[in-house]
């Protein structure tokens, strides 16, 4: 039996949508249910989905929840209490110095150790809108960790170490998935157990690396921040192109272990339906179609 994991990046709330897209091609075009999935990585906005995919939540419904139509049963069962997806609160405009002197402090000593993007969570003011919006409504799903693996990424402000909630250490999955979730300078560090986390995709966008070596046949990448060119000039690609080559780092060392990695990431039209700014609601449903159309192209050639 073929065994496959799922690796969902970081994206913001079109992230979502494109994960919803991707969710429901690999159901509807290849018969994969994501559900099946050995591990389930999430890092960001892929924790959102992560979860929802550990929760149960048919593939049938991704699509239908996005775009505001009714659920099937099953799905009406599991998320008809949660209430839609809004836009973030407003800011409340309290601005301070940087996030974590500390996490600085160590960065001066020893710059070598930090990847620029936990440089800058740690430099960065902390954000002034409440993280809990995104990860909370997560908290009716669960009584526990999931037994099927899943693994939520963030970095703990502090030290600027990845954290992988479900592997290293274990928090309630609302919990886990708000630190993932708390993008630097934008929402409030999310703290659990005493120590604050922020987003997982400063530190990788993906955190790919993460399934290497575990044995896998196949591993679907789910990537929103990604691009399938290198064009740099094109303003839409300015954070998209480091991201690419992030992703090729890290799919080579999951290939060099013999799994197969199947991405799937936005071309140009696909980039421009999402734009540039990834946490407005009202972009979800045109995303959700254009990555459903888009991620079926994909696997008819690929999978």
């Amino acid at each position: 039996m073929t065994s496959i994991g799922l690796v969902l990046g970081a994206g913001g709330l079109t992230g979502t949508a494109f994960h919803a897209g991707a969710l429901t091609a690999l159901a509807e075009d290849v018969g994969w249910d994501a559900r099946e999935a050995e591990i389930v990585v999430g890092t960001s906005a892929g924790a959102t989905s992560a979860a929802l995919v550990r929760a149960g939540f048919p593939p049938q419904d991704y699509l239908p929840r996005v775009l505001g139509r009714p659920l099937s049963a099953e799905g009406e069962a599991i998320l008809g209490g949660l209430p839609p997806l809004v836009d973030p609160q407003p800011g409340t405009g309290r601005r301070g110095g940087p996030a974590s002197p500390t996490l600085l402090r160590a960065v001066v000593r020893h710059p070598w150790r930090y990847r620029p993007g936990v440089v800058l969570a740690g430099l960065l003011p902390p954000g002034d809108r409440p993280v809990d919006q995104t990860g909370g409504v997560l908290r009716p799903l669960f009584d526990a960790w999931p037994q099927r693996r899943m693994w939520v990424c963030a970095v703990r402000l502090s030290d600027g170490s990845r954290v992988v909630f479900g592997r290293d250490t274990v928090a309630a999955v609302a919990d886990a998935v708000s630190a993932s979730c708390a993008v630097p300078g934008y929402f409030e560090p999310a703290e659990i157990a005493g120590e604050r986390y922020v987003d997982g995709g400063v530190y990788s966008f993906t955190s790919l690396d993460l399934v290497a070596g575990l044995g896998l046949d196949v591993v679907v990448v789910s990537a929103p921040l990604g691009t399938t060119d290198w064009v740099a000039a094109d303003p839409g690609n300015a954070l998209r192109v480091p991201a690419r080559a992030q992703l090729e780092r890290e799919a080579a060392a999951v290939r060099r272990g013999g799994t197969r990695v199947v991405v799937l990431q936005p071309d140009s039209v696909l980039r421009r339906v999402m734009g540039t700014r990834s946490m407005v609601v009202g972009k979800r449903p045109a995303v959700a179609l254009a990555a459903r159309e888009y991620a079926s192209s994909v696997l008819r050639d690929g999978w």
